[in-house]
């Protein structure tokens, strides 16, 4: 689903509540890069609209704890679009800037699952 530019601002705080700590893939797709690899199962934190020096920006929030959360701009921002997989919130959120880099932000699961199973997934490896 598309989503119209004036509903970006309250699309991004009702996806940061509801998400906020969800474990995702980050990936930045680029013409002139390739593919690279931002975030690997990382939490979630948020999504804000900014003005960066007289540019709009998209400003996405990830990381393990206040003291080492990251930021990734994403200037100029002109589509954003939300797919979603199967049942419940999970899915992916695909950002498109105006030299046509894309941001795919994949929702994968809530952090506290990850926390719950990471004892019994070390105990049997």
């Amino acid at each position: 689903m598309e989503l119209e530019k004036s509903d970006w601002k309250r699309f991004f705080d009702d996806l940061s509540h509801e998400m906020d700590n969800w474990e995702t893939t980050i990936h930045v797709l680029s013409g002139d890069r390739g593919a690279q690899v931002l975030s690997d199962r990382l939490p979630f934190h948020g999504l804000t609209i900014e003005d960066v020096g007289g540019l709009e920006a998209i400003g996405l929030l990830y990381g393990f704890g206040p003291s080492a959360h990251k930021k990734h701009s994403i200037f100029k921002p002109t589509k954003v679009v939300f797919a979603e997989r199967g049942r419940g919130p999970a899915g992916t959120l695909d950002i498109e800037d105006a030299t046509g880099t894309t941001t795919l932000i994949t929702f994968i699961q809530p952090h506290n699952e990850i926390m719950q199973r990471a004892p019994t997934d070390l105990a049997t490896r």
